[in-house]
C-alpha cells in the first residue's frame, strides 16, 4: 500500500531529488530508441560518479509469507535506500506503478522511483510503501461465486488467490505465483497436486505437451495461475479440453499480472 503520510513523503527526499536530476540528464543525453539496460547503465554511472552507491542483484529471493516461492531477476537497481525501476514505454501505467510497489516489498525498501525513457516528455513517479501494510483491500464477494460447483472448496481457493495477490502484487513470473498458490492452498487443509504439463489439442486431437504449472485441488478443480498482460490473452478452450481429459469438472484461471486479480471460471469441455 502506498503511504501518503507527510513524513513518509519526506523520506529520502534529498536522495530522490539527486536521482531525478540524473534521470533528466540521461533522458536529455540519449535518444528514445534504446533498450532499458542502456539507460540503466548510464544512470548508474552518473550516480556512482556523484557518490551514490548503486547495487544490482542478478536474482532476488521471492518470499510469500514465510515461504521462498522462487527466485527472479528484477529490472531494478538500488541507489542507497531507493529502488529505481526504468521503463522505455510511450507512457507509464498504474500497473507499472503496482509492479514497482511489489519490488519495494521484495527488497525491503520504502521508497521507489519509476522513470520512463520512452515518452516524448520526461515522466517519473515517486512511490512509497509502508512495510507490513497489505497490497490492496480484499474485494467484496462476487455473487457469481455462489453458483460455482463445490462452493466450499472454490470459496477457499478464491480467498487464497486474493490473499496471494494482495501479498505479492503483480510483477513476477507465473511460476512464482504457482508456487505461492500451492503453499497457500495446502496451508488451508486442501489436497493439492502440482502438475507441470498440459496437452495441447487441435481439431480435437492431441498434438503435443507443453510445460505449464497448474494445480489439481481435491481432485475436482484445476487451478491455472498465469502472469499475462490481460486474461483475455489466454484461450480457455484448450484448458477445458485438458480438464475433460483428466475428468476434472471445474477450472479456475487466475491472472496475477494485473493491478487487480483477474479470474475466469471454466467448466470442462465435453466432446
Amino acid at each position: 500500500a502506498c503511504c501518503t503520510h507527510t513524513m513518509t513523503h519526506l523520506l529520502h527526499r534529498e536522495l530522490t531529488g539527486q536521482i531525478i536530476r540524473v534521470y533528466y540528464n540521461v533522458y536529455n543525453g540519449l535518444s528514445r530508441t534504446y533498450p532499458e539496460f542502456i539507460y540503466e547503465n548510464a544512470m548508474m554511472d552518473d550516480l556512482t560518479e556523484s557518490g551514490v552507491k548503486c547495487t544490482r542483484q542478478d536474482e532476488y529471493k521471492i518470499f510469500y509469507k514465510e515461504w521462498i516461492v522462487g527466485r527472479q531477476r528484477l529490472d531494478i537497481f538500488v541507489a542507497d535506500e531507493v529502488v529505481v525501476e526504468l521503463k522505455a514505454l510511450p507512457h507509464l501505467t498504474r500497473l507499472n506503478q503496482a509492479q514497482t510497489i511489489s519490488y519495494l516489498k521484495t527488497t525491503g525498501k520504502q521508497v521507489g522511483l519509476l522513470c520512463n525513457f520512452g515518452g516524448v516528455e520526461p515522466e517519473f513517479k515517486r512511490l512509497y510503501f509502508t512495510l507490513g501494510q497489505p497490497y490492496s483491500h480484499q474485494p467484496a464477494k462476487d455473487k457469481s461465486w455462489a453458483d460455482l460447483q463445490f462452493p466450499e472448496i472454490s470459496g477457499q481457493i478464491i480467498s487464497g488467490l486474493f490473499e496471494i495477490h494482495n501479498n505479492l502484487g503483480p510483477g513476477f513470473v507465473h511460476r512464482i505465483y504457482a508456487n505461492a498458490c500451492y503453499k497457500e492452498i495446502q496451508s488451508r487443509g486442501l489436497e493439492v497436486q502440482p502438475l507441470r504439463e498440459i496437452t495441447v489439442y487441435y481439431r480435437g486431437k492431441s498434438i503435443g505437451r507443453v510445460r505449464q504449472k497448474h494445480l489439481l485441488i481435491e481432485g475436482v478443480i484445476m487451478l491455472f495461475p498465469v502472469a499475462v498482460g490481460g486474461i483475455e490473452q489466454i484461450e480457455p478452450e484448450n484448458l477445458r479440453r485438458w480438464m475433460h481429459s483428466q475428468g476434472v469438472p471445474l477450472g479456475i484461471l487466475a491472472n496475477f499480472q494485473s493491478e487487480r486479480l483477474e479470474l475466469k471460471f471454466m467448466k470442462e469441455l465435453k466432446n
